[in-house]
């Protein structure tokens, strides 16, 4: 198992947000919250990966699957040359299946 380096990131909020954040829940479940959040946006962003974005919020790929669906965000992108490819990859099989 490898261990990740970590690094103190501060922040400064206007007290009314920290105040509204301590209204919510335990310290705790705002720093998940917050780390969640991060994560969508960085891999939104592309400057992290699926994985590293699982890592970074500790839930499974599939959780975090799902909560970049619950944001209406795709975690996989399928674009015109990946549709192009596959559908050359049919027809190729297809032949090879008749032969």
């Amino acid at each position: 198992m490898t261990t990740t380096k970590t690094e103190r990131v501060e922040i400064e909020l206007p007290r009314d947000i920290i105040f509204a954040m301590r209204g919510l829940q335990k310290p705790e479940e705002v720093k998940k919250k917050l780390k969640i959040a991060l994560a969508i946006f960085l891999f939104q962003e592309r400057a992290i990966s699926l994985g590293k974005a699982t890592e970074l919020t500790k839930m499974s790929r599939v959780r975090f699957i799902e909560v970049l669906k619950e944001h209406g965000i795709p975690a996989y992108e399928y674009g015109d040359e990946d549709f192009v490819r596959d559908q050359q990859m049919i027809v190729e099989y297809r032949e090879m299946v008749e032969k």
